[in-house]
């Protein structure tokens, strides 16, 4: 639904998951009526403190890289995966090698020529304990590279893994080149060199960041943009007054209690993406918590308050969630409501968990006010059903180590940020050699089984019919209770033409112009 005021980007199904190429990736044809030129302004919620692809960390800093460096692969409006630099692909070897044919005649920003070798050369570069890259572990699966010409590249993997091109959609993915890394080394996040649409002309830590146009950019006739500035503002209501005085253009992050009040303005535009990320309450099922008995944790899919949550927590907005699978996904169910609110059915579970009265379980909690406000309402549930829910307060360094060393009792911080492919994600919290999966102590067979049959899944449609089983045990063993899915907000100026809302919140701005 699109009116005057409002973007609200709606999920869609959809049927491909990188078996094949994918239609072209979202190179649409320019508007017929295209203001060129121009700066736009954004405030961003933090600072991009690195350009290096390998090594950024924040989504502001994924969102920088980006706007530099192309990645090899695109994600299109259906969650699928797309062309960007690798115009084509092929799996072979029964879903172990993927042959990639990429974009011919482009060019890097100092000259250097994009080919197969400066692709193997920034996947080596992340691979190499060295580098320190943070993006190591998103292609473990890989085994080896082998240039088979300057244009085609082939990924040889230790195993069939069906979402392994999916973190290249990403930083993982974004490529930078050979000779500006061999020149600057490990001051290359400050002089980054890419394919992408804008170079970096500026750079005042805590300040701005200007980004100016590639004139020899590969996509003909973009950007439209000459400039883009980012300005850090942490601050939710600093941003939004920003936007409204028209200090900004552009603004991410709008504050969620003024939502409802913002759509009815008529100096900007609220642009709402469902699906950025899913929130669950987890337990602990080690043998020393309340956790450890099922019964116990499945009392609380039927005792939370879901419809509660998402009006006191997230004041309306996002959407109910009973799954890990978020909107936008093309595994994503619509019609997948298993529960609706059942205390005494809750009761009962808690009567039958074997656990001895009082019962008590405590979850620490950092100082987010949406986490703050749903613990409130998940602590008042919890007594409705026999339960005492103890609060404790700790920072993010606390609540890290504790999740980290297995010893926390109940997890009510616990979300997971948009990812491409559910693997990416739910693989860590329900695969046994998953880390949130130990940090939680939940080991079954059958969800190996299951994760394991996903990934060397033949079709899209065989890999959803997995992910729904996965869905449904998930529920079953109840380790993660999901409840919400959010929703992303950004706030622009009604002269902003040209924007997309990704699922990921990551804003493409070579699409964009200003009217007028």
């Amino acid at each position: 639904m699109i009116n005057r005021r409002t973007f609200l980007h709606s999920a869609t199904a959809s049927t491909l998951a990188g078996f094949a190429a994918s239609p072209a990736w979202a190179q649409t044809a320019a508007p017929a009526k295209v203001t060129r030129g121009g700066t736009l302004t954004a405030a961003i919620f933090a600072d991009p403190i690195t350009f290096d692809p390998h090594l950024t960390g924040n989504l502001q800093g994924r969102g920088a890289v980006m706007a530099i460096h192309d990645t090899l692969f695109g994600i299109d409006e259906q969650g699928r995966l797309a062309p960007r630099l690798a115009e084509s692909w092929e799996w072979s070897d029964g879903g172990k090698t993927m042959t990639v044919k990429l974009r011919q005649g482009v060019k890097f920003q100092d000259g250097t020529a994009f080919d197969a070798a400066a692709v193997k050369y920034n996947i080596d570069r992340i691979r190499d304990p060295k580098t320190g890259s943070l993006r190591a572990g998103e292609i473990r699966a890989l085994d080896k590279l082998e240039v088979v010409d300057a244009s085609t590249i082939r990924f040889l993997l230790k195993y069939p893994f069906a979402a392994f091109p999916f973190p290249l959609t990403d930083v993982a993915g974004a490529i930078g080149s050979p000779t500006a890394f061999e020149r600057w080394g490990k001051e290359y996040g400050l002089h980054p060199v890419g394919t992408g649409p804008f170079k970096l002309a500026e750079y005042l830590k805590d300040t701005r960041t200007v980004l100016e146009r590639n004139p020899t950019y590969w996509r003909e006739g973009r950007p439209y943009l000459d400039k883009v500035i980012l300005r850090p503002i942490p601050t939710d209501s600093t941003r939004l007054a920003e936007l409204r005085a028209g200090g900004v253009q552009f603004a991410e992050a709008l504050p969620l209690q003024d939502i409802v009040r913002l759509r009815q303005a008529k100096n900007l535009v609220v642009s709402e993406r469902v699906g950025f990320r899913w929130e669950y309450f987890g337990f602990n099922a080690h043998a020393e918590f309340p956790g450890h008995s099922k019964a116990f944790r499945q009392a609380f899919q039927w005792g939370i308050d879901r419809e509660a949550l998402h009006k006191v927590a997230y004041f309306g907005t996002g959407s109910i969630g009973f799954s890990g699978i978020l909107p936008g996904s093309p595994f994503f169910d619509a019609d997948y409501h298993p529960f609706k609110r059942d205390v005494e059915k809750a009761k009962r579970l808690i009567g039958e968990s074997g656990l001895s009265g009082p019962i008590s379980i405590t979850g620490p909690l950092q100082p987010d006010p949406v986490k703050q406000r749903a613990a409130q309402i998940f602590q008042a549930n919890a007594a409705e059903i026999g339960v005492q829910v103890k609060i404790e307060q700790v920072d993010s360094a606390g609540y890290r180590s504790l999740l980290q060393s297995g010893k926390m009792p109940m997890d009510l911080q616990g979300w997971w940020g948009y990812r491409p492919d559910p693997d990416q994600y739910l693989a860590i919290l329900l695969h046994s050699s998953g880390s949130y999966a130990r940090y939680h102590g939940y080991n079954d067979p059958e969800m190996d089984k299951l994760m394991l049959a996903q990934r060397s899944a033949g079709s899209e449609a065989e890999r959803k019919a997995i992910f729904g089983k996965i869905t449904a045990l998930m529920n079953e063993d109840a380790v993660y209770v999901p409840w919400h899915y959010s929703s992303d907000f950004k706030g622009l100026s009604p002269k902003v033409k040209g924007f997309y809302h990704a699922a990921s919140g990551i804003v493409a701005f070579e699409n964009m112009y200003l009217e007028g």
